[in-house]
């Protein structure tokens, strides 16, 4: 039995990746809320899961919550004018609370800001990326230069194309890309929540590392 700790849980990324994981009896879910009024902004489904009320600004809470995990999803979705290194952050926050990451593994929901364009820039640096979006997409960058940092065996860090689509169809399957060095292409592609909650259930029964990109096929 595997046990994991969904962060971010009541987004809406959290709540596709939730309804995906309670159709696996293998894995032991427990959803982080901010507080008991969180309980109605969970998804339905199909198996029981627990909850756990975390403070995200307190290792002591994220200790609380995740020393039984044998792997945390980090979907969370910082909004607002955060810090560039408010995701780093929290990174650091979550490994301080687990302490031995021996046999721990924590799986990110990436962000396209972090996308590395031709020119040496990344993609939150285009004109054409969103300006309401652009703090997050500065802090993907900032954390996923910060992951690649640290020993691959304890991440993984999944990227969704810009067409991130929250109400798309779930056709059930993705394309899974190895992180190169021209990811341009990846620019051009789209994915539905559902359909990228599928990849991330794959890469908690398969203890996916490092950078992956997906897309839909």
């Amino acid at each position: 039995m595997t046990r994991l700790l969904l962060l971010g849980a009541t987004g809406r990324t959290g709540n596709s990746i939730l309804r995906q994981l309670s159709e696996n009896e293998n894995i032991q879910v427990t959803a982080a809320i901010r507080d008991t009024s969180n309980f109605s902004e969970l998804s339905k489904t199909i198996q029981p899961i627990r909850t756990k009320i975390v403070d995200i600004d307190s290792t002591f809470s994220l200790h609380n919550a995740t020393f039984q995990a044998d792997i945390i999803v980090n979907a969370i979705r910082l909004r607002g004018n955060i810090p560039p290194l408010a995701l780093v952050s929290l990174d650091r926050r979550i490994r301080e609370s687990i302490g031995d990451m021996e046999n721990r593994l924590i799986i990110t929901v990436g962000g396209t800001g972090s996308l590395h364009m031709l020119n040496g820039k990344r993609f939150w640096e285009d004109p054409n990326f969103p300006k309401r979006t652009l703090p997050r997409g500065m802090a993907h960058a900032k954390l996923r230069d910060y992951l690649e940092d640290l020993p691959q065996t304890s991440w993984a860090y999944l990227i969704p194309p810009p067409a991130y689509i929250p109400n798309g169809l779930r056709v059930g399957t993705y394309k899974r890309l190895e992180a190169p060095s021209d990811e341009m292409e990846f620019l051009k592609k789209s994915i539905s929540y559902e359909d990228f909650a599928i990849a991330v259930c794959d890469a908690i029964k398969e203890r996916w590392k490092g950078i992956h990109l997906i897309s839909g096929e």
